[in-house]
């Protein structure tokens, strides 16, 4: 789990619903920043709780944005570690 600490003025002009196709809920998420790695583009997103975490955006057969949590845990490490970088916010590991 990532935790979203001491967000300093992040312009939050996006928001995105993930909807689990397992539970059939829907959570709203806020973007907090965006990254591009290896040719794949990924959203840092938080909910209304500040609970963070990464969604990789793919594209479907019929052209539709996918959006996924990364089940891969390096891929999810280094992505993690790129989006650390920012002096913008603080993420923690929960």
């Amino acid at each position: 789990m990532l935790v979203i600490k001491n967000l300093i003025e992040v312009k939050k002009l996006n928001k995105i619903i993930f909807y689990d196709e397992e539970t059939n809920d829907e959570v709203l998420f806020e973007i907090i920043d965006s990254t591009i790695f290896n040719g794949n583009k990924y959203l840092l997103v938080a909910d209304k709780d500040e609970q963070a975490t990464i969604l990789k955006e793919t594209i479907d057969k019929n052209d539709n944005l996918i959006y996924s949590l990364i089940e891969n845990e390096e891929e999810f490490q280094q992505i993690s570690l790129i989006l650390m970088e920012s002096d913008e916010y603080d993420i923690e590991f929960g």
